[in-house]
């Protein structure tokens, strides 16, 4: 989301090649890679779980900007979404899931979090861990936030 030289867009003027591809190959490329070696893998029981971000769902963007993030979010869940539907013709009892973590105390959401929004690392783990059990196979390819609610894409 951000680092030295990237930073959210406020507006379409913002936007940045070299930016909007460097965020693209970490939030897109490397789980799109990920899914592709590790998901032959997986039991025909098993769970897999990606870090999303609700920032990243089209149907819940209220308030615009962030376009390299929220795009590559975006397409993420497209990469999921289509992989379960993969995954569901050999492994019908597996899931394959996407979870938005909430605001977790990290160098990523530090700049831009409130005080009291961000919550520690350890708890969003096992919150997540939760949802993941309480998900059967047919949530496979649906997007969840930390508590359990399910998120439109």
């Amino acid at each position: 989301m951000h680092r030295d030289g990237i930073a959210p867009e406020k507006s379409l003027a913002a936007i940045d090649a070299e930016a909007l591809q460097a965020v693209f190959q970490v939030n897109a490329l490397g789980p799109a890679l990920v899914l592709r070696h590790f998901l032959p893998l997986l039991d025909k029981q098993g769970a897999m779980a990606m870090l999303s971000a609700k920032v990243g769902s089209i149907g819940d963007n209220r308030l615009g900007g962030w376009y390299a993030y929220r795009a590559s979010k975006a397409a993420l869940n497209m990469l999921i979404k289509t992989a379960a539907i993969e995954l569901a013709r050999s492994k019908p009892k597996a899931r394959l899931l996407a979870l938005h973590p909430g605001t977790v105390i990290s160098k990523l959401s530090q700049p831009f979090r409130g005080a009291a929004a961000a919550r520690p690392a350890e708890l969003a783990a096992a919150q997540m861990l939760q949802v993941i059990d309480s998900l059967g196979p047919e949530h496979s390819g649906s997007f969840h936030a930390y508590d359990g609610q399910p998120l439109p894409w």
